[in-house]
């Protein structure tokens, strides 16, 4: 691999004689992981089984993040309808320390700073569960279209994603947070061996760039987090510019804060590309009051960056809702959908998470839980929905393996044709289709035939 000639000195004067094993950790195969989203699969016997459906070891665990697995270059884990159904999540090994180090409590209100595309957010969300509220932010907007469509994917419920530039968010959000992941942009020195071009955009001037825009954005970090509370500050590069030497500063600026754990991921030394992980903690007690007070300044631009919400539902919309829950959702989830912040955007109808949140005046890619749409005079339930739900969810399921060819054609957006058993157990209309019991998307049953409702943007990936 030609490396930066700038890029070799440095390394060598700062990692010594450790500098030729650095070197030769380029000559090996990436690392690559799974973790399993326990939002969805909970029992460690189902996760035994998905990973001998997948042919992977159970031994091979990553040691420093929950329920996570390496898989061999041979193994395709992302062409598998477990995938699409978001019942694991691919990320790089030691991308996974960070959050790990976070590691929120359920009931906590936790904000990923620099989030696209999801891996540090999604395994956020397994440590929150259903309660609590996670923000998502990422200042570019085709990037926060992704981390939209990762949180969708993991069925997460209590996630809020928004699309602006940390200082916004520091003005309408100040000591708002109890633990805030500030995964920042960097000049992306362990990303060489995944991304070539990552080599050929490297200089010296933008490490220097790299690191005064992490500082900018660390200190927006601790407007908004509570005393007690706790940021931590993570890059996938080796620079000690953007990483010792940005802690270091941040502590000179904001004597409150103490630098409470602090480690690097070395190719050299781990199974993995590299990761810088620094744990932040302010001074002052955690308060996790659900009912905690809150106080939010107002956007300057706030009158430009409105989003075109409605806060209630029209008597009719509300029928609509109503007639489909009442058809296809059971008792319980139906009344956690129609008890709830309904809003509205546009004709799309979300549910706001339990834990109270403004986002009035914010640039907003999801606005919690997408819930469905209004059509004329029908209500058509969205993917969201679907894959946040659990199997006992549903009143009207199609039920399929994953090993069945129909299962293959569902993801491709062909129609899945019933049994005469299947079809005497499913009503007509609204289903969902299920694989090996976990949500897959939506159907509409009318006879033997489900017409098939999987998004047709997502189709063709298995």
């Amino acid at each position: 691999m030609n490396l930066p000639i700038e890029f070799e000195k440095k390394m060598k004067a700062f990692l010594g004689n450790e500098w030729d094993d650095f070197l030769y950790s380029y000559d090996n195969n990436r690392f690559q992981a799974l973790r399993f989203n326990t939002l969805k699969v909970q029992s460690q016997e189902e996760r035994m089984r998905i990973l001998k459906t997948l042919k992977i070891s159970s031994e091979k665990k990553v040691s420093w993040a929950n329920e996570a697995y390496y898989f061999d270059e041979n193994v395709r884990p992302g062409k598998h309808p477990y995938h699409e159904m978001g019942l694991y999540y691919i990320q790089e090994p030691s991308a996974m320390s960070a959050a790990a180090l976070l590691a929120p409590k359920p009931g906590m209100r936790v904000l990923d700073l620099c989030a696209a595309p999801g891996g540090k957010s999604t395994q956020l969300a397994t440590y929150l569960g259903d309660s609590g509220l996670l923000v998502s932010n990422e200042i570019n907007t085709q990037r926060s279209r992704i981390l939209s469509q990762n949180i969708e994917r993991m069925g997460i419920k209590n996630a809020i994603v928004t699309n602006e530039d940390s200082f916004v968010l520091a003005s309408h959000f100040p000591g708002f947070f109890n633990a805030i992941q500030v995964d920042a942009p960097c000049s992306g020195e362990g990303m060489f061996r995944k991304l070539p071009e990552a080599i050929e955009q490297w200089s010296m001037e933008n490490v220097a760039i790299c690191a005064a825009r992490q500082k900018e954005i660390l200190d927006n970090a601790a407007v908004m987090l509570k005393p007690g509370g706790t940021i931590v500050y993570s890059t996938c590069t080796f620079s000690r510019e953007e990483n010792e030497d940005v802690i270091e500063c941040f502590l000179e600026r904001h004597p409150d804060f103490t630098l409470e754990e602090m480690e690097r991921f070395w190719p050299h030394k781990v199974d993995g590309e590299g990761h810088f992980v620094a744990k932040l903690v302010r001074r002052g007690s955690v308060d996790t009051d659900l009912k905690a007070d809150r106080k939010t300044k107002k956007n300057k631009n706030s009158k430009n960056r409105k989003n075109e919400t409605k806060p209630a539902l029209t008597k009719e919309n509300m029928k609509l809702l109503s007639e489909f829950l009442d058809e296809t959702i059971s008792e319980d989830m139906a009344a956690w959908i129609k008890n709830s912040r309904l809003v509205m955007f546009g004709e799309q109808l979300y549910r706001l998470p339990d834990m109270e949140v403004d986002i009035k005046g914010l640039k907003v890619q999801r606005a919690g839980l997408h819930i469905g749409e209004f059509k004329k005079q029908r209500f058509e339930p969205s993917h969201s929905l679907a894959l946040a739900l659990k199997l006992n969810d549903a009143k009207n399921v199609v039920k399929l393996t994953w090993d069945d060819p129909q299962t293959t054609g569902f993801f491709n957006g062909q129609s899945v044709m019933l049994s005469d058993e299947q079809a005497a157990e499913c009503k007509k209309g609204w289903a969902l289709v299920c694989v090996d019991g976990y949500p897959a998307g939506w159907g509409k049953v009318n006879g033997a035939q489900v017409k098939n409702h999987y998004p047709k943007g997502l189709r063709n990936k298995i």
